[in-house]
């Protein structure tokens, strides 16, 4: 397919409703918004609200958002970019999170911050694509590694 073609595709996908692109539904969806789309590679945003149910218990009085919800939203992401590194925007639920590699959290993340996650496909073997996902708050990264998703066949 001619590259023009496919960034038209992944430019498509920016006005869809996060629900169309993903199978995940409250209270387990981590992505508000995609806010860059090219092949293999995806940008996507997370409002952490205050009101998140799960600050009750982490932590009572000093809130933070849960590294595993983080590696989440980067995991929700990456699907979506593994979608788009095939070409596959039309059915992009069918990626899943396999393996956490290399995963360092460098700052906490707290209500009322922009959770902004960048996916990009790193490497692809036959159903397996590693990716590299970083997380951003104000313009510093919060959290990086390396993720393994699968393509359910």
């Amino acid at each position: 397919m001619k590259r023009g073609t496919q960034k038209n595709s992944c430019e498509s996908i920016l006005n869809k409703d996060i629900k169309e692109l993903l199978p995940h539904r409250e209270p387990f969806l981590f992505i508000d918004k995609v806010i860059l789309v090219e092949p293999g590679c995806v940008t996507a945003s997370k409002y952490i609200n205050k009101g998140e149910e799960y600050f009750r218990g982490h932590f009572p009085g000093k809130p933070l958002v849960p590294g595993v919800l983080i590696v989440e939203s980067m995991a929700q992401t990456s699907g979506i970019a593994c979608a788009s590194y095939c070409n596959e925007l039309k059915d992009t639920r069918m990626y899943f999170l396999s393996r956490i590699s290399d995963m360092k959290f460098k700052y906490p993340v707290l209500p009322g911050d922009i959770l902004i996650i960048k996916s990009e496909v790193m490497q692809r073997f036959d159903t397996f694509f590693k990716v590299h996902a970083a997380c951003e708050v104000n313009g510093k990264v919060v959290a990086e590694g390396d993720l393994i998703l699968t393509k359910r066949s």
